[in-house]
């Protein structure tokens, strides 16, 4: 049975960025990266922004070229699906019947699209958009259409439609929720993000269900939602959400709940298991409660420190959530966690102008567990997660308000 000290399952952001901290401290242990898809790894951030609208060459996605793998005595194996995992035996099965022993495992498997099992689901014309083939598909297609349905106004929906717009499509967005980003954001700033689209010309139909796809001779010609109108399409995009990869760790007996469970290390249940990336159920130390965060810099970081603790460096992941998004000139970023607070402290005027944009604090019990910054500059983000980070308590949060308050003084 063919053996190897480390072991990574996926190529994206996660897998690739296990490997330097794995080679920093064990330069010779033999390090094997097994990915299903056909390329080596890439940067999937850009495929629905830079890349899809034609701002980023296609070379300009891989994270590293080609011969980064052999200099770095990294077996890089694509194409290669791993079918069942032993952690008692810590052996993986492959689907071409290899075996394979490994002494450190670390499954970044990622997630797929979520799929919308409606009627007319196999047209062509309707794409899902994850990897780098689907995203080269879609921008293929777009180069031949006029009218573009979105369904699902989520970051991936909004900023597809962003680039059919920039492609001069006419570009709709069907969202079943009563505004845009509703899973992320509150609904005065996911109005406003709305509001801000559709000034650059993006259609959007919020509270809307799409129930069926239209087509004729095979091809999609339309999407009606539950409220009965059909919206003329001949390109759809359904972005309605990521299913974590859990399959091979569930069938082992680790523990998944939303995502594969690990602890601050980033170890899985079974021995000498790591998880990191979309997949990862992460402890955080500083908000003391697990979370799934399917995001780029999460992945990054997560692979940093699953690569480093596979070589014995035993660190914990305390960084803060982090993710972002641009569609036109929006430039959104937030640090912390959206999802667990009691009110919000609005920063400035929600609008955006050459000087800037606005910042919305999300408190809970007098802390600050998340800041979200719109067209604002990197010392202040800073700033922010120095102060997120201390847990530090608020009785009065007139400074927090007012934008002529140094954030840098707050965080200490």
């Amino acid at each position: 049975m063919d053996r190897a000290k480390y072991v990574i399952v996926g190529g994206g952001l996660a897998g690739f960025n296990a490997v330097a901290p794995i080679r920093e401290r064990d330069p010779d242990g033999r390090l094997v990266l097994l990915t299903d898809e056909q390329e080596r790894p890439y940067d999937r951030v850009p495929l629905s922004k830079r890349y899809l609208q034609g701002a980023l060459s296609r070379d300009g996605v891989f994270l590293r070229p080609a011969e980064f793998f052999e200099e770095n005595q990294v077996e890089l194996h694509t194409r290669k699906r791993a079918t069942k995992l032993d952690a008692k035996a810590k052996v993986l099965s492959l689907e071409d019947g290899t075996e394979l022993r490994y002494d450190k495992l670390l499954l970044a498997t990622g997630g797929w699209p979520r799929r919308l099992p409606l009627p007319g689901a196999d047209l062509q014309g309707i794409h899902y958009l994850r990897t780098l083939e689907d995203s080269d598909a879609l921008k293929g297609a777009m180069e031949h259409a006029k009218r573009l349905v979105v369904v699902g106004g989520g970051f991936i929906g909004c900023e597809v439609a962003a680039a059919g717009v920039l492609k001069g499509l006419d570009s709709t967005v069907v969202e079943v929720g009563p505004y845009l980003l509703n899973l992320a954001f509150d609904e005065p700033t996911g109005r406003w993000v709305m509001e801000y689209l559709a000034a650059k010309g993006m259609k959007v139909r919020c509270g809307e269900r799409a129930t069926k796809f239209h087509g004729e001779g095979g091809r999609i010609t339309g999407v009606e939602t539950a409220s009965g109108p059909v919206i003329p399409a001949d390109l759809v995009v359904v972005g309605v959400g990521l299913i974590p990869n859990t399959a091979l760790a569930k069938a082992a007996g680790l523990a998944v709940d939303n995502g594969i469970v690990v602890n601050e290390r980033l170890e899985a249940s079974a021995p000498d298991v790591y998880a990191a990336g979309d997949v990862a159920r992460f402890y955080s130390p500083v908000f003391e409660r697990h979370l799934r965060v399917e995001h780029y810099d999460v992945a990054v970081r997560h692979g940093k420190v699953a690569g480093a603790n596979m070589a014995g460096a035993g660190v914990a992941f305390t960084e803060l959530p982090y993710f972002f998004s641009d569609m036109f000139e929006l430039r959104i970023h937030v640090h912390g966690t959206l999802s667990d607070h009691d009110r919000i402290l609005l920063r400035g005027e929600r609008k955006v102008t050459e000087q800037g944009g606005f910042v919305q604090f999300y408190m809970k019990g007098g802390q600050v567990m998340a800041y979200l910054g719109v067209n604002r500059k990197l010392k202040e983000e800073r700033a922010a997660q120095r102060l997120i980070a201390s847990r530090r308590t608020f009785e009065d949060t007139t400074p927090l308000e007012d934008p002529s308050t140094d954030l840098a003084a707050l965080s200490g």
